[in-house]
């Protein structure tokens, strides 16, 4: 009854400010004359259909106030992408939804276990972030990849982007100590890798791909390098599946990517890494220097809050948007946040000198940084969020990250993404 009576007033306030010239206009008039103009046809029809619609306003404004709307939808579980339509959703029992954060960066790293750099705007793929993991270093013997794992003096071959002599874009590959420079298309033509390479197989995780081969020539100074025959390879045309959460059985459907390890996409927060350098410097270990982000090697990095690092675990579904002003474009990018990323110890090894620090941060890390029970990050800790682009389009620094649903059920190469 008081919803029906607060709906009333609003109704008749309604009314009363929005219609009030209106019906003077007909208490003005003789109701006599009125009802004499009718019967001789002698009708007002303007003042007629004013009244009308007058009437039929004031009865939707009280059927607004007295109607409740129908709640959002719940999350899919379907692994659709929700584009621009879903909005935050914040589920019973699960942990609060931060506020929005802003991307503070974006990396790329072209070669893997090699040096990327740092850009201000890219475009998202399925695949990643453009250019990110294309290319790689395999062992002539075995056709095994080169990891930074076993070998941290990878981190020492640097990558660029520059312009090439007939305008197009080159990746410019140079190693340190050395006036060694190789330059390939940054985004060659099936024409170009034809003429210029050859397309054979390659084996990564223990699992072959195929890779086109560059040549001899453009190999050889990284084999002097490395002290054993090399060779630089370009991720061929057969599809690698994104693996662990992303997996077809947990993920629910097949996403390719290049040569990343396991999937397409880290987001990391600058908060966490804040903190754990606060952890660091409380050991008072001269051996010890602040470390930097890039360490991680995460591909979108977040501002996060200092008052809160970490709460990146809890993030299920995050949307990035990208106001670019000179386009007049909005871009709204879904990514589904699959799982932790578990660490092994390539970010002890400091990525200026490839000098590998015994024990940090890996042991540090261990202490407190062991939050996921899944898998192999029983043993391991956690930094970074492991992500899949839901859709594709433009990201830049400064853009918006906002969580849309959280949860406190990932678990590394076990959880399914529909039961998080």
């Amino acid at each position: 009854m008081d919803i029906l009576k607060d709906g009333l007033r609003r109704g008749y306030e309604t009314y009363y400010n929005g219609g009030k010239a209106a019906v003077d206009a007909i208490r003005s008039s003789d109701p006599q004359v009125m009802w004499h103009n009718i019967k001789t046809g002698n009708v007002n029809y303007s003042l007629v259909l004013l009244l009308t619609v007058l009437v039929g306003f004031i009865g939707m404004a009280i059927f607004a106030n007295v109607t409740d709307l129908p709640p959002p939808a719940g999350p899919r579980k379907e692994n659709w992408a929700v584009g621009a339509g879903s909005a935050a959703q914040q589920k019973e029992g699960a942990p609060p939804i931060p506020p929005p954060t802003e991307v503070v960066s974006l990396r790329i790293y072209p070669i893997k276990s090699c040096r990327g750099f740092e850009i201000t705007m890219s475009r998202l793929r399925k695949t990643g972030l453009t250019l990110d993991r294309n290319w790689m270093f395999v062992d002539k013997a075995d056709r095994k990849f080169l990891t930074i794992r076993s070998d941290p003096s990878m981190t020492l071959i640097d990558t660029t982007l520059v312009d090439g002599a007939d305008g197009q874009q080159m990746l410019e590959i140079s190693i340190h100590g050395t006036d060694s420079r190789v330059r390939v298309p940054a985004f060659p033509s099936a024409q170009w890798l034809k003429s210029n390479t050859t397309l054979t197989t390659v084996e990564i995780w223990e699992a072959d791909t195929d890779a086109y081969e560059y040549s001899a020539e453009i190999n050889q100074p990284f084999s002097d390098y490395f002290h054993k025959a090399v060779a630089l390879v370009y991720k061929g045309p057969t599809a690698r599946m994104i693996a662990v959460n992303g997996r077809k059985e947990l993920y629910g459907a097949e996403q390719p990517h290049h040569f990343a390890d396991v999937m397409s996409l880290q987001i990391a927060s600058e908060a966490s890494i804040n903190d754990l350098n606060r952890r660091l410097k409380d050991r008072n270990d001269p051996t010890v220097t602040p470390l930097t982000i890039e360490r991680f090697r995460p591909n979108i990095i977040v501002r996060g809050r200092d008052d809160h690092p970490w709460e990146e675990d809890t993030w299920k579904r995050v949307r990035i948007i990208t106001t670019l002003r000179n386009e007049e474009a909005l871009y709204r990018l879904d990514f589904d946040v699959v799982a932790r990323c578990a660490r092994c110890q390539v970010p002890n090894v400091n990525p200026d000198t490839a000098e590998k620090h015994p024990k940090q941060p890996w042991e540090e890390l261990m202490k407190f940084r062991r939050v996921d029970k899944g898998g192999v990050a029983k043993f391991k800790p956690c930094f970074g969020m492991l992500c899949v682009p839901r859709n594709e389009g433009k990201v830049q620094v400064g853009a918006m990250l906002e969580v849309l649903e959280t949860t406190d059920k990932h678990l590394y190469d076990v959880a399914k993404f529909e039961d998080l």
